[in-house]
């Protein structure tokens, strides 16, 4: 009797460790209540800075546009509008509805600043646009420096992000790397309104992630142009 005992003991080791072992070997079950993170769902509204190469976002990411490189395993973009040359106006008439955005970013503004508009004569735009979108968060960008007109880019931002902080929205200013008070660090753009080639716009796309992500955590970016 004793002796079927200890078979029986032995069998059971035995039969635990090759459970075990199977477990190790294949993928580890999760813990109740744990999912993989979802990438964040990323929409884009704005001009030139935004469109790529081709001057119109619609027809795909390529390295003449931020997005190329603050997309990722955890950032995925999945839409927008953005065309050379467009003003928060037009932006704000031809963005269509994207579904489940979780943060919506909007750069725009230096066309209108070009055309001597105020913030005052654009709000409603910016407005409009999120209501097209709906997204759980939204990051207004500041203006990148613009040579041609510096006083009014930078009354224009000072005027955008009041607008952000009354409107509930974040604030955020991926520009640092290239602002030198109201004018472009030198090397960094070639013609006063532009980052100068995909390297630049690798180091914006480098600055806007960081601010993508704390977006969707919803915190309080207060990252002021000057």
């Amino acid at each position: 009797m004793r002796v079927v005992r200890a078979l029986l003991v032995v069998v059971i080791v035995i039969a635990a460790f090759a459970v075990s072992a199977r477990t190790l070997d294949g993928p580890q079950p999760q813990a109740v209540g744990t999912a993989v993170s979802a990438p964040v769902r990323l929409a884009v509204v704005g001009d030139s800075l935004s469109a790529g190469t081709s001057r119109y976002l619609g027809n795909g990411l390529d390295d003449g546009t931020w997005i190329t490189s603050a997309v990722g395993d955890d950032i995925e973009f999945v839409g927008g509008w953005a065309r050379s040359g467009a003003t928060p106006d037009q932006m704000s008439r031809h963005v269509q509805p994207v579904p489940d955005v979780d943060v919506l970013v909007i750069l725009a503004g230096t066309n209108a600043v070009r055309l001597h508009r105020t913030l005052a004569e654009e709000a409603d735009a910016y407005r409009d646009i999120v209501r097209s979108i709906r997204p759980h968060s939204v990051l207004i960008a500041a203006l990148p420096p613009y040579d041609w007109q510096p006083d009014a880019a930078a009354a224009y931002n000072r005027a955008l992000r009041e607008l952000a902080v009354s409107e509930g929205w974040l604030w955020g200013d991926p520009w640092k790397f290239a602002r030198d008070g109201s004018t472009w660090v030198d090397g960094v753009s070639a013609d006063g309104t532009h980052p100068a080639g995909p390297d630049q716009y690798r180091r914006l796309g480098d600055a806007m992630r960081e601010l993508i992500l704390r977006a969707h955590d919803d915190e309080a970016i207060t990252l002021a142009a000057e």
